[in-house]
């Protein structure tokens, strides 16, 4: 994704790779399709991927470490018990991870009849990248069924934390300009935030900013989804439930799709030389919850 000034107009060339690769929803309670395909790691150009695998890039030039995947001897022994409890899920990823200190959520949105599994496809000192699935019987750690070409197991959600060299250099973070935008570009989301309202070459986009934290949704005109009634949900969450303090930037990106009935969140923000990046195609809320549960 690049950088734009949000009073620039927008390129007509990204707008419309924002119109073909938006990741939809006229209801802000839809959930993702069983079998999502879990997103590329982080350090890519654009937020939302196009054929999209669970392999970090390890390519990308602005990440220090190389990489490690599931399954070799790099993340321990290919056998681990089967685990029913969430903790214990978390607890056993962390206990693989190679990178000191190492953070991850902590809370998920399982239906009852689920069971969180997991799999490390980036390991390092330097880099670590998750996926997590819901699953319908407990499963160990990086359990071949999860991820086989057949495997009708939902992806959840992925977890990725890279060390840069120079953060500031990615894509990741958009400028953004929320000073004295015009009455007419207002939105009130409630609790003293503000809201600037901008459409382009078929979208719409709603930004606001809480602390270091940009938030945006984006959706297609034609669909008429009703942006400023998910922000409100969303600044009403986070009156009582606080994100991680980046040191720099925040930043929450939520794409609809043409059709509205699926969206792609991406959470990332900057904490010194590391980024951190959860992404999901559960409802915004969710997404918030897991990221509000890293520690």
């Amino acid at each position: 994704m690049k950088k734009h000034t949000l009073w620039m107009t927008i390129p007509v060339t990204t707008a419309v790779l924002l119109a073909l690769a938006g990741c939809g929803g006229t209801n802000s309670n839809q959930t993702s399709a069983a079998g999502s395909t879990p997103p590329a790691a982080a350090g890519d150009s654009t937020q939302a991927e196009k054929g999209n695998t669970a392999a970090s890039d390890s390519g990308d030039s602005g990440a220090s470490g190389s990489t490690e995947t599931a399954g070799s001897n790099s993340n321990g022994s290919n056998s681990h018990p089967e685990l029913s409890d969430v903790n214990d899920v978390v607890k056993s990823v962390r206990s693989e991870l190679k990178m000191s200190g190492a953070v991850l959520p902590t809370s998920f949105p399982l239906p009852k009849d689920r069971y969180l599994g997991a799999v490390i496809t980036t390991n390092t000192s330097d880099a670590f990248l998750v996926n997590f699935y819901k699953a319908s019987k407990p499963a160990g750690l990086n359990d071949p069924s999860l991820t086989k070409s057949n495997s009708k197991v939902p992806w959840l959600a992925s977890y990725e934390v890279k060390t840069y060299s120079n953060p500031n250099q990615t894509d990741i973070f958009p400028e953004t300009n929320l000073d004295n935008f015009p009455e007419d570009m207002t939105v009130d989301l409630g609790h003293g935030i503000k809201g600037m309202v901008e459409g382009a070459a078929g979208s719409q986009y709603l930004t606001w900013q809480e602390g270091r934290w940009t938030m945006q949704i984006r959706s297609v005109s034609e669909d008429q989804m009703n942006n400023p009634g998910i922000a409100k949900k969303m600044v009403d969450y986070l009156e009582t439930h606080m994100l991680p303090a980046p040191k720099d930037k925040g930043y929450v990106n939520v794409e609809y799709a043409s059709g509205g009935k699926t969206v792609r969140v991406t959470i990332s923000w900057q904490d010194g030389k590391q980024i951190h990046q959860l992404k999901t195609e559960q409802v915004p809320l969710d997404a918030l919850q897991m990221v509000v549960s890293v520690k």
